[in-house]
């Protein structure tokens, strides 16, 4: 399943990007119009999809594991507004000139997961994995020096997040019902944003508008579920080096929209960019590894049907094939009428 995979998570990063091109088209509304259409589109689409594919259980399971184990509300306090706010500043950055603050916090994310799942998770890095943090921080460092501080928008991105997913982690709330009740109970406000000031007659004020904003939510939809099926398809460390794709067709994004890498900005990308190459070359060095000296697995998740006991009658699974009267005979039900192989009024071939 690695090679799809692999074409679910591109897929995703595409979406996600060309998300931030459509977000940059909508002038009309503010940032936060936009995050409340978005919102206001995303969870019905992902509702009717769940109903529609069958899996309308992992809506309805994750409130019942709620009310199971009300210690969760502890992670949705937090993460209903984190998520919400992320997702308003993917839509807020490309139209307020953000659009590389925001791709760089996507790009240092990651390396703040690694030395989170360090400090929280008591996880081992690789001595490549350690060089790339380093390197990392000295661009962060850099850039604090060169601007007097870390935007607060990159700052936003890359702290937020790790904490938004560590609590998942610990709480278990991962998944698409999961994330669609994070959105849900963000209705309300949603709703709020997109109608105020002039909202909703900013949004209907004209028919590309309304093209636009139905394919803001189409894309949301899009790029939420492949992101959740490329997480459940490919190995860890497969899905942790393709999350970079995002952050880079970002960057391409902005270029294309008239934002532009000035002067000493330079060092603090190469020096980011440069912790992405190793961390690359590490992950790949580690897929090669495992490939190499990996027993391919035996599916341990597929439960076997117990053998039932020959005692008991009328199973299939018993039935045994006469060697003298090309019948199927139940060792277990003796005084059970033999069943011919080729019907009761065809004879056996002679041999």
């Amino acid at each position: 399943m690695t090679g799809r995979g692999v074409v679910v998570s591109l897929l995703s990063s595409v979406v996600f990007a060309v998300l931030t091109f459509v977000a940059a088209q909508l002038t009309m509304l503010t940032g936060s119009q936009v995050w409340g259409w978005r919102i206001l589109l995303t969870v019905p689409g992902i509702l009717i999809l769940l109903a529609m594919s069958g899996r309308w259980f992992w809506f309805s399971g994750e409130l019942k594991r709620v009310i199971a184990a009300p210690k969760k509300l502890l992670a949705y306090a937090f993460n209903v507004p984190m998520l919400a706010s992320q997702m308003y500043l993917f839509g807020w950055a490309p139209q307020s000139g953000n659009t590389l603050a925001l791709s760089m916090g996507y790009f240092l994310m990651p390396i703040v997961m690694v030395i989170v799942g360090r400090v929280v998770f008591k996880e081992k890095l690789s001595p490549l994995t350690l060089t790339a943090t380093l390197i990392a921080s000295a661009a962060v460092i850099f850039e604090m020096f060169r601007a007097g501080g870390l935007g607060w928008v990159t700052a936003y991105v890359a702290l937020g997040y790790p904490i938004y997913f560590v609590l998942r982690r610990i709480f278990e709330t991962d998944g698409v019902g999961a994330v669609t009740w994070e959105m849900a109970l963000a209705l309300p406000l949603a709703a709020f944003a997109a109608t105020r000031n002039g909202g909703a007659e900013a949004a209907t004020s004209s028919l590309p508008m309304i093209m636009l904003l139905l394919v803001l939510g189409f894309l949301s939809i899009v790029g939420l579920v492949t992101y959740v099926m490329a997480a459940k398809l490919l190995p860890y460390a497969v899905f942790g080096l393709l999350s970079y794709v995002e952050p880079v067709l970002v960057v391409f994004v902005a270029a294309f929209i008239g934002e532009r890498i000035v002067g000493t900005e330079w060092i603090t990308y190469i020096g980011i960019w440069l912790a992405i190459v190793v961390l690359t070359i590490d992950g790949i060095r580690a897929i090669m590894e495992r490939r190499r000296w990996s027993v391919p697995a035996a599916r341990p998740w597929r439960r076997r049907r117990p053998r039932k006991s020959k005692n008991e009658r009328h199973s299939w699974m018993r039935l045994r094939r006469s060697k003298k009267t090309d019948q199927l005979i139940d060792p277990g039900a003796p005084d059970a009428k033999p069943l011919s192989l080729f019907g009761d009024d065809q004879p056996a071939p002679e041999n």
